[in-house]
C-alpha cells in the first residue's frame, strides 16, 4: 500500500498564492494591452485624419473628380449626373462656365469652356472670317487644348481631353484647368476684337 505523504502547508500556500499571482498578473497585462491597443487605435484615427490628401489616383471615377474640384477651390461646382461637374468663372475678361467630365468607358477627363463666344457676336460676314482666321492661329500657337466652333448653333468653345488610363495626379488635374480658365480667359478679348471686325 502506498501511501500519500502530505504537503509542507507552507509549500500548498506557496502554490495557491503563485496560481493567485499569476491570474492577477495576466488581467493586469490584459488591461494595459487593451488600454494601449486603445490608444494606438486613437491615434493612427488622427493620423489619418491628418494625412494629406492623395495626389494620384489609379482608378479615376466621378467622386474623384468631385474631390480634386473641392480641393482646387471649386467646391461650388454644380453635378450635373454622369461625373459632369460644371464651374461658373469671373475672369478678368469675362464670364463663363467650365465643364469637366469624365467618361470612364473611353478613360477621357473632358474639360471644357461653354457659354463663352458665339459667332452671332460678329459684326458682319468679314468680321466671322476675321474671327475665324484667329481661332485658327491661336490653335496654331496652343500646345494643350482647341478652341472649336460648333457649326450648328455658332457656339466657340476651348477644350482638353486628358487621357487617365493609367490614373490621375491632382497636380495634372489643376494644371490642366487652371490653363484652360486662364487661356479661354486671357484670349477672349482678341476673339471679341476679332468678331467686332476691329482686327487682332
Amino acid at each position: 500500500m502506498i501511501h500519500r505523504t502530505a504537503w509542507p502547508a507552507a509549500v500548498v500556500l506557496a502554490l495557491s498564492l503563485s496560481g493567485c499571482a499569476t491570474a492577477k498578473l495576466l488581467r493586469l497585462e490584459n488591461e494595459v494591452l487593451k488600454n494601449r491597443t486603445a490608444e494606438l487605435e486613437a491615434k493612427l484615427s488622427t493620423c489619418r485624419a491628418d494625412a494629406r490628401p492623395v495626389d494620384f489616383v489609379t482608378e479615376v471615377d466621378g467622386q474623384v473628380i468631385g474631390e480634386y474640384l473641392v480641393r482646387a477651390g471649386y467646391g461650388s461646382a454644380d453635378p450635373g449626373g454622369d461625373s459632369l461637374y460644371t464651374i461658373g468663372i469671373d475672369g478678368k475678361h469675362t464670364q463663363f462656365q467650365v465643364s469637366v467630365q469624365l467618361f470612364e468607358r473611353e478613360n477621357v477627363l473632358y474639360f471644357a469652356v461653354h457659354d463663352y463666344l458665339s459667332l452671332e457676336d460678329a459684326a458682319s460676314s468679314q468680321s466671322m472670317v476675321l474671327l475665324l482666321t484667329q481661332l485658327a492661329t491661336m490653335n496654331y500657337d496652343l500646345l494643350l487644348g482647341k478652341f472649336q466652333l460648333n457649326p450648328r448653333s455658332g457656339d466657340i468653345s476651348l477644350s482638353v481631353e486628358v487621357q487617365v488610363d493609367d490614373g490621375l495626379g491632382y497636380a495634372t488635374f489643376e494644371a490642366v484647368l487652371n490653363h484652360i480658365i486662364y487661356t479661354a480667359d486671357s484670349r477672349h478679348p482678341d476673339l471679341l476684337r476679332a468678331a467686332q471686325g476691329r482686327g487682332i
